[in-house]
Parts: C-alpha cells; sequence; structure tokens
C-alpha cells in the first residue's frame, strides 16, 4: 500500500511539475506582438477595386513569435491580394484572446468596418482555459452568422498543433493533441453549415518544426508557411 501510495505521488509531482514548466517557459520569454500600423494599405493599382481585410484571432493572428510584422500570416495573405487588388488590412487580433473575446471585443469592430474578407483563428486559449466544445461553438456561430450577413468572404482556419516536445511533456503532449482535433473538428463543422471555407493548419504544423524561442508560437518560418498554405480570394 505504501508502494502504491509512493507511485501515486511521484506521478502526481511529476504532472504537476510537467505542467508547471510549460507556462513558467512561456512566462520567461514573454514574447511580444511586433509592432505596426493598425491599418495597412498595400497595392497602389489606379482604377484597381479595394479590399479591406479583417484578420481576428489570437497571438498566433497577432504575429507573436515574428521578427517583423510583414512576417505575419495576416499580412502575408494580404501581399497575395494586393497582386490583383489594393487591399486594406486591419488586424484585431489581440494575445490571450478566447472565442468569447472575439465575440465580445473584435466582432463589433469588425461589423462597423464592413469588410470584404475576414480570417478567423481562434481556440488556442480556449482550450488552455478549459472552455467547452459547446461554448466554443456557439461562439463561433455567433461570430461566424452576422459576418456571413455582412456579405464577407468568410475563412476560418484550423487550430494548428502547438507547442515541441521541448517543453510539452507526456502526457500533456496527447491532451493537448487531442483537443485541439476536438476544437478543429467544432470549426469544421460550423464552417460546413454556414458555406464558409475552412483551411487546415493542422495537418502542416503537426509534421512541422518551425516554433520561435518560445517552442509554442510559430517563428518566421512558421507563419510564412502558413501565409503560403492560405489562399484567399
Amino acid at each position: 500500500m505504501k508502494k502504491l501510495l509512493l507511485i501515486f505521488l511521484i506521478i502526481g509531482i511529476y504532472l504537476n511539475r510537467s505542467y508547471a514548466y510549460f507556462y513558467d517557459f512561456l512566462g520567461q520569454k514573454n514574447l511580444s506582438p511586433p509592432i505596426h500600423e493598425g491599418t495597412i494599405v498595400i497595392g497602389n493599382r489606379s482604377g484597381s477595386q479595394t479590399i479591406k481585410y479583417i484578420a481576428l484571432g489570437d497571438s498566433l493572428t497577432e504575429g507573436v513569435g515574428v521578427s517583423n510584422y510583414k512576417n505575419s500570416y495576416p499580412y502575408l495573405i494580404a501581399q497575395k491580394l494586393s497582386s490583383k487588388n489594393n487591399v486594406t488590412l486591419i488586424n484585431l487580433a489581440h494575445v490571450g484572446d478566447t472565442s468569447s473575446d472575439v465575440l465580445a471585443n473584435q466582432l463589433p469592430k469588425a461589423l462597423s468596418l464592413k469588410p470584404d474578407l475576414i480570417t478567423l483563428l481562434i481556440g488556442v486559449n480556449d482550450i488552455h482555459n478549459l472552455k467547452s466544445l459547446t461554448q466554443f461553438k456557439e461562439n463561433l456561430i455567433q461570430i461566424v452568422s452576422p459576418l456571413k450577413k455582412g456579405g464577407a468572404k468568410i475563412y476560418l482556419l484550423s487550430i494548428p498543433y502547438l507547442g515541441s516536445d521541448k517543453i510539452v511533456y507526456f502526457p500533456y503532449n496527447f491532451i493537448l493533441d487531442f483537443r485541439t482535433k476536438q476544437f478543429n473538428n467544432v470549426i469544421k463543422i460550423v464552417s460546413t453549415e454556414y458555406g464558409v471555407k475552412y483551411i487546415d493548419l493542422y495537418s502542416l504544423s503537426k509534421s512541422a518544426n518551425f516554433y520561435s524561442s518560445d517552442q509554442f508560437h510559430p517563428s518566421d518560418k512558421g507563419y510564412i508557411l502558413w501565409g503560403t498554405l492560405i489562399n484567399a480570394d
């Protein structure tokens, strides 16, 4: 009995320390988003249409981990769009935001700006804050529905697999992966129900080694990889 209790104690200590190490490491690095203008205009084509592109999300959309905001995936998408049209990029994403924060703070701003194109990458913080799948889906629907009515093209991005094995230890790597797949399934269902495009970042990120110094957020390489994959029009 004492041996069994000792085993459980050791396991408990391991789980506690592994979990704490992950957040301690992120806190020590404490990466900040790149400095950029609130509204960025790309392209100067006389007589061309101007596309208003709004990016919604959390630190991944704000670009934490890049050395320059021009390597963030929203900028790279805008740059590709500018080959045919002038583009106004407005990045409303904010570090640490959950789907509830997007709904409460980012969505009203986006609707008032009457965008032509929207990308939404959200859910990582919902997972880490233990938000239920039901609540996440409800929030996602309440975000997508009014944007859809506004006529904007909407791209829902799947949650990438984040956290290298240097900071996410067993069994948290399996738990995080499982939860990411569950949340991505919700995103895919909502995209189908509302007829918006679903873009799979998970499959690409699962096999890629693209981490920045905090071993969680992507580096320039990772964001450029995402920007290459996302073909908005």
